[in-house]
């Protein structure tokens, strides 16, 4: 993952086919999208819930972002910390703190996540976070406005399996996709969509075109570029993949709208089809299901968006 500077204006309203909203296309890729996608209508927009505190602030403008720590020099960042906030309703709080290191010369360790909880009171949340890894610690969170929140890092015990948070009082504010260095759209397959408890919400292909090996990410954002999600925990796929097809539909039959995804990877001239599916849980939180990905892929039943769907559908009857 890279911490990075862009600016482009995107999310155009482009011409609708087969009831499909998508961006206009300005790269040479095959586009795919399911006709569950929306176009950008009032009528059709989900209004955010009211949020009720023990307070009169409105915390509603704080939940399901991206918060990212700040520093002064981010090129010579080696992890990103950030955290999200799922939920504020009656003087508590859910969420969670999550780290990605970039650090290339050491790999021993994966990304640290864990999901915290607590009270709020007056502009200030006590939280506790742990993981099944054994990591847990403290976290308060200070609301000074909606671009800014104090926040600070205590530790109690921590695992040696995952990196570990920093120690200490920092300042967070909502990571925007106009940030991001290095990133390049992908405008033929980023969309608006609606995705049940998130609302209307676009979904953003890009590349980060830093050297030889290109990551393909993904992420969700409102209107003004602030990232909802950000899917970087959760893809698997080569580097310097071209994504031939992105469809949203509910596969597995719970009600929540799944992710498909559908690249070709170039490296070495393979060409060879891969197939990834994001299954929505309930908290709007996306999982891999690798073993899911594989059966798909081993079946050959990956090359195009109904071909995955019809496998699934007799998989999840």
């Amino acid at each position: 993952m890279y911490l990075l500077s862009w600016s482009l204006s995107f999310f155009l309203p482009g011409c609708s086919k087969d009831d499909h909203t998508s961006i206009p296309q300005q790269d040479n890729q095959s586009s795919s999208v399911s006709n569950d996608t929306v176009p950008n209508s009032p009528e059709e927009t989900t209004p955010p819930v009211p949020t009720t505190t023990s307070d009169t602030m409105n915390y509603s403008q704080y939940v399901k972002k991206t918060w990212m720590k700040k520093d002064e020099n981010s090129s010579s960042l080696k992890e990103k910390v950030y955290f999200s906030i799922s939920k504020i309703e009656n003087g508590k709080i859910t969420g969670k703190l999550s780290v990605v290191s970039f650090d290339q010369t050491d790999q021993t360790l994966p990304f640290f996540e864990s999901d915290f909880k607590g009270t709020i009171n007056e502009a200030i949340a006590e939280c506790h976070y742990n993981d099944s890894k054994g990591n847990n610690g403290k976290l308060e969170l200070v609301f000074k406005n909606h671009n800014k929140m104090e926040t600070t890092i205590t530790i109690i015990d921590k695992s040696t399996t995952t990196i570990q948070p920093p120690e200490g009082s920092f300042e967070f504010s909502p990571e925007n996709i106009k940030n991001i260095k290095y990133f390049r759209p992908i405008e033929s397959q980023s969309f608006t969509v609606n995705l049940n408890s998130w609302g209307n919400v676009q979904f953003v292909s890009g590349t980060l075109e830093t050297g030889n090996h290109i990551p393909t990410v993904f992420y969700l954002t409102n209107q003004e570029g602030d990232i909802l999600y950000d899917f970087v925990n959760v893809t698997n796929f080569p580097y310097s993949v071209d994504v031939k097809a992105v469809s949203f539909k509910d596969v597995n039959k719970d009600g929540l709208k799944d992710i498909i995804i559908i690249v070709v990877d170039n490296y070495n001239g393979s060409n060879g089809h891969i197939a990834n599916v994001y299954l929505q849980k309930t908290d709007g939180s996306f999982t891999n299901d690798y073993k899911l990905n594989e059966e798909i892929n081993h079946s050959g039943n990956n090359l195009d968006v109904k071909s995955i769907t019809n496998y699934l559908s007799q998989k999840f009857q």
